[in-house]
């Protein structure tokens, strides 16, 4: 897979590209660092645009220069390029559709919480305006792991579409990492005392049996062994992770996570199903502890999300 990291110039840049050095050292693949100078519109007509857009253009490889030797200490094969467009989530567009770009890597908004997931303008227009997964790290990010080793993918209740789960798995093959399915129950009153507890563990219980059940179809029936040489090499690896509490927060901090995480969600446009959460995806993003990879919705399913070289 060749990754697309884009840095926003100074400091405000290093949360993606600790994220996208941590996947790159996981996949071993190229990385594609990127900055893009937003021109100003319309034009100033006295010329003063011209003495701006220089001095952001002197940042921005000065940026690139230094991401590029961090990441190339590290062994990794990196290439860099900076370009000036009407915005800069056009200008990564125009990037993602010249290049061979199989994942972009970008920061959090700068208006979410320290250490939590928010989309901003740029990682939203895109996401919309590409189908490749996005990866998004949490405001102020610092990856302490050298790789990623575990990727989670979040499901969700709703019909038995399990075309999220393989294209995960797709993911964490390309990763090298095993793969972990984590589901959520948000129960209001899981914080307090109940007069029959029992029967609320016994619903858990089965929805996380009927989870893995789905787990195994969606997988082709590779729980445990994969099929063939072309099934992700993770399957056999795959746990499932029920995680309760009595707000969203809590029921994801209610699963261990690790500094080597990332976790998966789908989105859609269209009607929910299991493995597209939909309405839930924004708050499962919101308060993810870990970097959030966002995988659109395909209409072939069976599609690979990523490709790994051979």
């Amino acid at each position: 897979m060749t990754l697309l990291v884009g840095l926003a110039p100074g400091r405000k840049g290093h949360a993606a590209l600790h994220l996208g050095a941590m996947l790159a050292r996981a996949s071993q693949e190229n990385v594609l660092l990127a900055t893009v100078v937003a021109e100003p519109w319309p034009p100033n007509i006295a010329g003063g645009d011209l003495e701006y857009l220089a001095y952001q253009d002197d940042i921005a490889r000065q940026s690139l220069a230094e991401a590029k030797d961090a990441l190339e200490a590290d062994g990794l094969t990196v290439e860099s390029l900076s370009r000036r467009a009407p915005s800069v989530a056009s200008g990564l567009l125009s990037i993602v559709a010249e290049r061979h770009v199989d994942m972009v890597a970008l920061g959090s908004s700068s208006s979410s919480i320290l250490g939590r997931v928010m989309l901003g303008g740029v990682a939203e227009r895109v996401l919309h305006g590409s189908s490749l997964p996005v990866a998004v790290a949490p405001r102020g990010y610092f990856a302490p792991a050298a790789r990623v080793t575990r990727v989670s993918v979040a499901v969700g209740r709703a019909d038995q579409d399990g075309g999220l789960v393989g294209r995960a798995a797709v993911i964490a093959d390309a990763l090298f990492s095993a793969l972990r399915l984590v589901c959520f129950a948000v129960r209001p009153g899981a914080a307090a005392v109940t007069v029959q507890p029992d029967v609320e563990d016994r619903v858990a219980d089965e929805w996380r049996h009927q989870l893995e059940s789905d787990l195994a179809d969606s997988l082709g029936g590779r729980g445990s062994e994969p099929a063939d040489a072309g099934a992700p090499a993770v399957a056999r690896r795959v746990r499932v992770k029920l995680g309760v509490g009595p707000t969203w927060s809590e029921a994801l901090q209610d699963i261990p996570w690790s500094d080597a995480d990332v976790l998966v969600v789908g989105t859609s446009s269209g009607p929910l199903s299991r493995f597209f959460l939909g309405s839930h995806a924004v708050k499962i993003i919101r308060n993810s502890p870990v970097p959030v990879i966002l995988l659109p919705r395909h209409d072939d399913r069976d599609a690979p999300a990523v490709k790994r070289s051979t």
